[in-house]
């Protein structure tokens, strides 16, 4: 009888452990966008800087570590210079993201986190310009894996459950040419997302 007690009480402190660690939140946020020239083959790449969204959840399965989703848009525009030519590209670019969150501290108001995975970003494109001029180019949609990066903090403003979350994101990912011959780098592009948005824990 106290044996089945003694492993009652075992099994009771073991949920519970596992109840306060795993944790889940849900943010929403708006971020600035920022975009790397990339060269090669003889045609530049410089996207423009546009804001945009994020959505994401994360659950957390040990006390410091964790999974996320994250979905984020930006309007931006794509502009290839290949000479003579100025070619401008403009549309949605949309991103899909998974990440590992490591969670290092962890206070009563301030948790910050560290995040590193793996992402696809679609670019959908929507008006063409050539030197300027309204211009039927066949761009078509492209879906470029990444590598996804960052670190942020949360800091609670309303008890256990309602945080502010600043973070910084980062995306490598090989720039896209729309599938048109002219506009083939073969570079690295690189997205920098600073942003600020609202969690709810639970």
């Amino acid at each position: 009888m106290k044996k089945n007690w003694l492993g009652l009480a075992i099994l009771l402190v073991a949920v519970t452990s596992l109840a306060q660690e795993n944790r889940y939140d849900v943010g929403l946020g708006i971020s600035e966008v920022f975009s790397r020239t990339s060269s090669g083959n003889n045609t530049t790449l410089s996207p423009t800087t546009s804001p945009g969204f994020w959505a994401t959840g994360r659950v957390r399965f040990t006390a410091h570590s964790g999974i996320s989703l994250t979905y984020g848009e930006t309007t931006n525009s794509q502009k290839f210079f290949s000479s003579p030519f100025t070619y401008r590209i403009q549309g949605r670019v949309s991103e899909f993201g998974g990440a590992y969150v490591f969670s290092f501290h962890e206070s009563a108001r301030l948790e910050p986190f560290l995040f590193g995975g793996a992402a696809a970003l679609v670019f959908n494109p929507n008006n063409t310009t050539l030197n300027d001029v309204s211009a039927t180019i066949p761009a078509v949609r492209q879906t470029k894996p990444a590598l996804g990066y960052g670190g942020g903090a949360d800091y609670r403003v309303h008890g256990q459950w309602l945080a502010v979350r600043i973070q910084y994101r980062g995306l490598v990912y090989k720039a896209p040419d729309f599938g048109v011959q002219n506009l083939f780098t073969g570079a690295y592009g690189h997205l920098a997302e600073p942003s600020v948005g609202v969690v709810v824990k639970f």
